[in-house]
């Protein structure tokens, strides 16, 4: 079976990913899927207000 998912590679500070791999454990995801949650939240929002 093929892959369909892609990926892309972003730059950050050290205390930004620090935060975000804080904010992961918290909630029990990954790094990857919480950044995936919030942009597809942030993806609705706009949507919406278009």
């Amino acid at each position: 079976m093929a892959k369909t998912d892609t990926q892309i590679s972003i730059r950050m500070t050290s205390e930004f990913k620090a935060e975000l791999e804080a904010q992961a454990q918290k909630e029990r995801r990954s790094v990857a899927n919480l950044v995936l949650k919030v942009m597809e939240e942030y993806l609705e929002a706009q949507n919406k207000s278009e």
